[in-house]
């Protein structure tokens, strides 16, 4: 994701608006130092100036059990939580269970996440997609996409979680042709740029592939420091206006007057 929309809390960092923020991994291995010693090992160093992306990795491979996904995400949430002191915790616990719950619900045999960054959201949404089903979650950013398939890959769920580099508009007639998707997805997830949620959208539904019954998932993730920020951002509204008007039964969740994430179901075009 994009500069207009950083983001400053725990785990959120796995959504690619946090591009713009990347930092040396040295604030990243000062802030784990923080941690008993019991609960963690030094983080591997590097002679040159690692970005903090490069160190969450490491820190995954380092802490995670290979093949399980949860150890994988339950190592990323550490990772952020202790970088950003625990900032927006209650924020992301929201987000993710609200995420978690509409997965469950709809075990979708085929779902797309538009915004991968590190693949925190690759992870959790795949370990909740049954055998068989396929999650394909897009990515602009050629470095952070190979970080996330890392990451994928540490989790176990290669067989079927995909991520492909670049955007909807470049990439959806080859992604389509690659992944036989010629019927409608079960679920979206749109973690990316906001102002890009409905062109995407009404992109994906003109191929046919959003109808009645596709959970639609919007990451509001409003985070701390967001300048007294409380609801949607605003240039979500014409997004929002027509989640409304196509008449889909919404879902906010909300944390402190805060909206942290959005389900919808699809009714299909006006």
């Amino acid at each position: 994701m994009l500069a207009a929309l950083t983001r400053r809390w725990p785990a959120a960092a796995c959504s690619s608006r946090l591009a713009a923020r990347a930092v040396s991994a040295h604030g990243a291995r000062a802030a784990l130092s923080t941690q008993p010693s019991s609960a963690r090992r030094p983080l591997p160093q590097s002679d040159f100036h690692e970005l903090r992306e490069r160190s969450l990795l490491q820190y995954v491979i380092a802490e995670s059990t290979e093949g399980d996904a949860d150890s994988v995400t339950a190592a990323m949430d550490t990772f952020w939580d202790t970088y950003f002191n625990g900032e927006g915790t209650a924020e992301w616990q929201l987000r993710v269970t609200a995420l978690d719950q509409a997965i469950s619900a709809k075990k979708p045999q085929t779902a797309m996440e538009i915004g991968t960054y590190c693949g925190y959201t690759a992870v959790r949404m795949g370990r909740l997609i049954p055998a068989g089903g396929r999650l394909i979650s897009l990515e602009m950013d050629p470095l952070y996409a190979a970080i996330a398939s890392k990451i994928v890959e540490q989790a176990g769920l290669s067989d079927r979680v995909s991520v492909e580099i670049g955007t909807i508009k470049g990439r959806l007639p080859a992604i389509q042709s690659k992944y036989g998707l010629d019927g409608p997805l079960d679920a979206v997830l749109l973690d990316h740029e906001v102002s890009s949620y409905l062109p995407d959208l009404q992109r994906l539904e003109a191929e046919g592939l959003i109808t009645k019954g596709t959970a639609v998932l919007c990451d509001w993730s409003l985070y701390p420091g967001s300048e007294g920020t409380v609801q949607a951002p605003t240039d979500g509204k014409e997004f929002m206006d027509y989640l409304a008007q196509v008449g889909g039964a919404t879902a906010r969740h909300t944390l402190r007057d805060k909206e942290v994430f959005t389900v919808s179901s699809w009714t299909g075009v006006i």
